[in-house]
């Protein structure tokens, strides 16, 4: 096991590389808008211009950029807003986190806790009605449902503040109940998007597993429907969707730019429409750097998290000799 985890980390470090150097090749090979004019006097950019060895060849520029990082702690300077690209991103990541975390928190165990329920009654009234529900969810993107409840929700019935707007840590200091209540809107829309991917997914697993030949022997045994369904079925039911569980918290860092930006979060999903449409290509770059080494160590978790579940994947390492 250990042996496969450092065999995986030295794939991820060596796959890592090579990606962020492609990414710094071709943002590097873009017009630089940013750059004054011939009779424009900017010290500051020409201090950072050769402070990242832009004069020279791009693979000292990206030798000097990877030396900053673990010289200085410096990823790059943002000329739109001028200052260190890392303290606009990584200042978002908790607004982000919080944006998403209670709802993701909500939305696993309510979407198992309907698929179940679902598979249990499968074919009657019950599992007819989560099934519509579902397909309901599914087929309408989160953003549509989000828009139209900020129609429903903020302009006709006046239930929220429009335009709808999640609040800040610094507004939490003023008004804490008035600020959480932000959060109720965009929370449901999550939930309700999110939840039904998960039934339809469990629920459609659970099914093919009770009707293998290990939960009638349990049956047999003694057990009831709903004892060998939580001890057996489950468990292995929830096999192919721990990897989900452990990429979904992951991706909680990574926030969910159409969202933010419906919803007016101030995170990192915003961030990165931001660097993309006000061409600030070394903040687009940590951006992509960044969700590509979330993406990367997700990954390894994932193969990690199926033993958690099922000890009979531990070893991992192909075949024994």
């Amino acid at each position: 096991m250990l042996k496969y985890f450092f065999k995986r980390f030295g794939l991820m470090l060596i796959t890592f590389t090579i990606v962020v150097f492609l990414f710094f090749l071709f943002i590097h090979l873009l017009p630089d808008f940013h750059k004054p004019p011939i009779s424009g006097d900017d010290a500051n950019y020409w201090i950072q211009y050769y402070r990242e060895g832009r004069d020279k060849p791009i693979v000292v520029q990206f030798l000097i950029w990877v030396k900053n990082i673990f010289v200085t702690g410096s990823f790059g300077y943002s000329q739109t807003q001028r200052m260190d690209v890392g303290l606009i991103l990584f200042s978002k990541i908790p607004t982000t986190v919080m944006f998403q975390l209670f709802p993701y928190l909500i939305t696993v165990p309510l979407g198992i806790t309907l698929g179940i329920i679902a598979a249990l009654k499968k074919n009657k009234l019950t599992d007819n009605v989560i099934s519509v529900g579902i397909m309901i969810f599914i087929s309408v993107p989160t953003f549509v449902v989000a828009v139209l409840a900020q129609l429903v929700f903020g302009w006709q019935l006046h239930w929220v503040q429009t335009p709808p707007f999640v609040a800040t840590a610094s507004d939490f200091d003023a008004n804490f109940w008035k600020s959480a209540a932000t959060y109720i809107l965009p929370g449901l829309v999550m939930i309700f998007g999110g939840m039904a991917g998960w039934a339809r997914m469990i629920r459609a697993e659970l099914t093919e597993q009770l009707t293998q030949d290990y939960m009638l022997l349990a049956r047999s045994k003694g057990l009831s429907q709903r004892q060998a369904t939580l001890r057996h079925g489950l468990k292995n039911a929830l096999v192919p969707f721990a990897p989900g569980i452990f990429l979904g918290f992951l991706g909680l860092l990574s926030g969910s730019i159409i969202l933010e930006v419906i919803f007016r979060v101030d995170g990192a999903g915003r961030i990165y429409l931001y660097a993309f449409n006000n061409r600030d290509y070394p903040l687009l770059l940590l951006d992509m750097v960044f969700y590509e080494f979330i993406g990367l160590v997700a990954s390894i978790l994932a193969d990690l998290s199926y033993t958690i579940l099922d000890p009979r994947m531990r070893i991992g390492s192909g075949k024994l000799s």
